[in-house]
């Protein structure tokens, strides 16, 4: 009988090919103190033997939800896939390659339940290689739990710092009202400055989480200007501004979010240092797209050549 009472907790885990490093991660997330949650996995029709590892762990453990899409729907839609097959009061992303340690959950839902402002919760986190050795830290000082928005929005897109936190345990209620990853490069730094605007964010100063550094990771495996199509493989071949784009989406979330008017002002003259700072990746960006272009401009002008002759 299936159980009618949904856990406190879903961990959406979205993967392609994880065999690697997939038997760690599971073992990591079915191994916490803290038990109320399900575990949903949506393997976007993966070639190797992510299926059956999953299949197994779902017959072992009742928490696990396997899910496979007959395609390939790209990283984006797979993410949101997660979130949208999710029932608990909380949320957590999780990657196929990452480890957490026995009371990262514990931990972070005791900060959610004694303190309703904070909408989501993370740790510290340091890196780890390919065999599980420690390799660093990551350690960014933001302001993130300052009660007002437009300090918090400032340190999370003027800080350059890896969006670790978006691995967090955050209220679901709160990031249905966000577009969730959306379909371009750094919708993931844009959906975490959103949730900045939404509410306050707490870093448990325990290194709890792992962050896998490791060649196969999408963040080596393609450049900034390469990575749209793993967002969304329909996009193999567009126009791809990253940096104005993002730019744009931040002040979107600016609009969006029902801030008080001086404090939307505030965010707005944030997004505006933003834009100043980025001056030469936005200038990069135009760059890349003439040379995008470049041969399509060729094919036309050859064509009017024809079309004269």
């Amino acid at each position: 009988m299936a159980n009618t009472n949904p856990p406190r907790l879903s961990i959406g885990l979205p993967v392609y090919n994880g065999e690697r490093f997939l038997r760690f991660t599971l073992d990591s997330i079915l191994g916490q103190t803290y038990r109320d949650f399900e575990l949903i996995i949506s393997d976007n029709a993966s070639t190797d033997s992510t299926m059956l590892i999953c299949q197994d762990y779902a017959t072992r453990d009742s928490r696990v939800r396997y899910y496979r899409n007959l395609e390939n729907i790209g990283a984006a839609e797979n993410f949101n896939r997660v979130f949208s097959l999710a029932r608990g009061k909380y949320f957590k992303w999780a990657a196929a390659d990452d480890l957490i340690s026995p009371t990262f959950l514990e931990n972070c839902i005791a900060v959610l339940d004694q303190d309703p402002g904070v909408i989501l919760s993370y740790s510290k986190v340091n890196r780890i290689d390919s065999s599980g050795e420690l390799g660093g830290t990551y350690d960014y000082p933001m302001r993130v739990c300052d009660p007002a928005p437009h300090i918090r929005f400032s340190d999370l897109i003027l800080i350059n710092h890896f969006c670790v936190a978006v691995f967090g345990v955050v209220r679901r209620k709160i990031l249905a009202e966000t577009p969730l990853i959306a379909k371009y490069v750094g919708s993931d730094r844009v959906l975490l400055a959103e949730l900045g605007l939404r509410g306050r964010l707490h870093e448990i100063p325990e290194y709890l989480f792992h962050r896998r550094d490791h060649p196969q990771a999408s963040g080596r495996m393609f450049n900034v200007y390469n990575r749209l199509a793993w967002f969304d493989p329909s996009k193999r071949k567009s126009i791809n501004l990253v940096y104005w784009k993002v730019g744009l989406e931040y002040l979107r979330s600016v609009n969006r979010v029902g801030l008080s008017w001086p404090e939307k002002i505030r965010c707005y003259q944030v997004a505006a240092r933003w834009f100043f700072r980025r001056r030469k990746d936005l200038l990069e960006d135009i760059k890349a797209t003439v040379i995008q272009l470049a041969p399509v401009s060729r094919n036309i002008a050859n064509y009017a050549k024809r079309l004269l002759r």
